[in-house]
């Protein structure tokens, strides 16, 4: 589990409480559970733990945002394994048979974890402030980290050394918008009046260029963290887009937009 945020103890005393796996060793600690990994790896893939996120809204008050997504995200892997085909959504819905493809590419700890992290960022709106000089004055922009357009803006106005996270987050907003979000990109009603004064038209060909497009820059040369991972995200976005889909169809449509707020 170390691709994944840790966990937290109230969510190590939610999974013991719901699960009651007598193996957790729960009386020897929390650390105790914290250290077996492998028997960790087990009690997560609980359809309790399923049950309970999916069905008490309390619980969401309680654990953390890693924790549910980590669940959650499992069982789209057990899912996808029992499954051949995924649905494509172009303007009639099609079973493609590619579900093999995607668990393996989905189950790698790496991409899954970093699926988990990517996630947990979008649970709260953070913004940027920059100052910028005009003339004689310095004026100053806040730019949203929810925001495509403001990050690629926020870009242009930072050194080279300072671009690569934010190359990161803006095919992040790319992901997370086509994945958990398709109906905002797909959906025509309304667009033309939100789209007149956009930079980057809502469409999920445009969206998929710019998230295989930044996360390359990104990934930018040997040595940088997640290099690997951003470059399996760039090349096999199509395969990530899809898991989150999954992930928004089956497990968040009863929370996600209390939880999310769509990038605008």
């Amino acid at each position: 589990m170390e691709h994944v945020p840790a966990l937290t103890d109230e969510d190590l005393r939610f999974v013991v409480d719901t699960v009651g796996d007598e193996r957790s060793g729960v009386g020897q600690g929390l650390d105790h559970l914290r250290a077996r990994e492998d028997l960790l790896d087990v009690m997560l893939e609980d359809d309790r733990l399923v049950r309970s996120l999916l069905e008490d809204t309390r619980v969401l008050l309680r654990v953390s945002p890693a924790l549910v997504f980590s669940v959650l995200l499992r069982r789209v892997i057990r899912d996808l394994n029992a499954r051949p085909y995924t649905l494509e959504r172009t303007p009639e819905t099609v079973a493609v048979f590619d579900a093999p493809r995607v668990h393996r590419f989905v189950a790698e700890p790496a991409i899954w974890g970093y699926l988990v992290r990517m996630l947990t960022s979008f649970i709260r709106t953070e913004t940027v402030t920059v100052f910028t000089k005009e003339g004689e004055r310095y004026r100053r922009r806040r730019f949203s980290t929810l925001n495509m357009e403001d990050m690629i803006a926020l870009a242009g106005l930072v050194g080279e050394r300072e671009t690569p996270p934010i190359f990161q987050r803006i095919a992040d907003i790319a992901l997370f918008t086509s994945g958990i979000f398709p109906d905002y990109l797909r959906s025509r009603h309304g667009r033309a009046a939100r789209e007149h004064w956009r930079a980057v038209p809502l469409t999920p060909e445009i969206y998929e260029e710019h998230g295989r497009r930044f996360y390359r820059l990104a990934a930018g040369p040997e040595g940088r963290p997640d290099r690997r991972v951003l470059t399996a995200l760039a090349d096999e976005f199509p395969m990530a887009r899809k898991v989150l889909e999954l992930l928004s169809d089956r497990y968040l449509r009863w929370t996600r937009l209390s939880w999310f707020h769509t990038p605008c």
